[in-house]
């Protein structure tokens, strides 16, 4: 019953989300921008999705630092990432995939808690990386966005600080609160406990956390370009500063709020988003409607490799 609640939520939000844009949408327009593809841009676009799972394999194979995991290959590992990114296309939000992958890493190596706290630093540290990314693009925009406030709150200087702590302290105080509720809950349940020992255990692991870092930078900015050079085959130069801010939040906003990966969620924001620097809204759909064709092309590479039985 609660799978069918979760699928049936997911498909209630892209299927609201999608009717809202259908119905403000010029769909003529929409089809007009798609034919104006510029197809030399195709092969880097698919490069820069494929390059972001092999790199995403290489930093979960750096965080794999249990005695129980050296045999695991980043092979194994990539190969499991196309697949879980194929199933994202069937699960609730852009994590959905990493339910599959830590299911299937922890029987591998008979370990379920260390198989999710591995994934969970994996991605834990891609969206870190994705934060500070995206501060330089908000540094550079921070005038843009206060000038966007009601005029009763950009008049007043306690408001506008306060917008300013909750856009860079915002994330940070979520992160510690979630760490806080784990370690609460770990003392009264057995298995949450072995999962927060798994993952404190990387305290003592600085070079790697460091090294998963860095990689984690390389997958953000190769996730960023990606949507960055689908604008621009469409003939669209988008401010960088703004790209490097704006992207990373509607990456986010696909980690959390339920759809079918991403749909409708992902649509919705870049049409509200990329209007404010003068993007017409059927240029963005186009632009995220390109996107997803983009992600599912890739991802059916992860379909045939479920398919030879590769995550075995």
């Amino acid at each position: 019953m609660k799978k069918f609640l979760t699928v049936g939520v997911k498909i209630l939000v892209s299927t609201i989300l999608f009717g809202i844009i259908l119905w403000r949408i010029d769909r003529q327009a929409v089809v007009e921008t798609l034919k104006l593809l510029d197809f030399r841009y195709v092969p880097l676009i698919l490069l820069f999705i494929v390059l972001n799972y092999v790199f995403g394999a290489v930093r979960w194979k750096k965080l794999l630092i249990y005695e129980n995991t050296h045999h695991i290959t980043v092979r194994y590992l990539a190969n499991l990432y196309f697949i879980g990114a194929f199933f994202n296309n069937f699960m609730p939000t852009s994590v959905g995939g990493d339910v599959f992958k830590f299911i299937k890493l922890g029987k591998k190596i008979d370990n379920n808690a260390h198989a999710i706290s591995a994934t969970f630093m994996e991605r834990f540290t891609g969206i870190v990386a994705l934060v500070f990314v995206s501060y330089f693009g908000l540094i550079k925009t921070l005038g843009f966005w206060v000038a966007q406030l009601p005029e009763d709150v950009s008049s007043n200087a306690v408001l506008v600080w306060a917008f300013k702590i909750v856009l860079f302290l915002g994330f940070w105080i979520v992160a510690f609160m979630s760490f806080a509720v784990l370690k609460l809950f770990a003392r009264k349940v057995s298995f949450l406990d072995k999962l927060y020992r798994a993952i404190i255990a990387y305290k003592d692991s600085r070079n790697v956390i460091i090294s998963a870092f860095l990689t984690s930078f390389i997958i953000q900015f190769l996730a960023i370009f990606t949507q960055y050079f689908v604008y621009k085959a469409i003939g669209i130069d988008l401010p960088l500063s703004y790209a490097l801010f704006i992207f990373p939040v509607i990456t986010l906003a696909g980690f959390f709020v339920p759809s079918l990966n991403g749909i409708g969620v992902q649509d919705f924001l870049y049409m509200e988003l990329f209007r404010f620097v003068g993007v017409p809204v059927a240029v963005s759909l186009s632009a995220s409607i390109l996107y997803h064709l983009s992600r599912l092309s890739v991802s059916l590479i992860g379909g045939v490799l479920y398919a030879m039985g590769k995550a075995d």
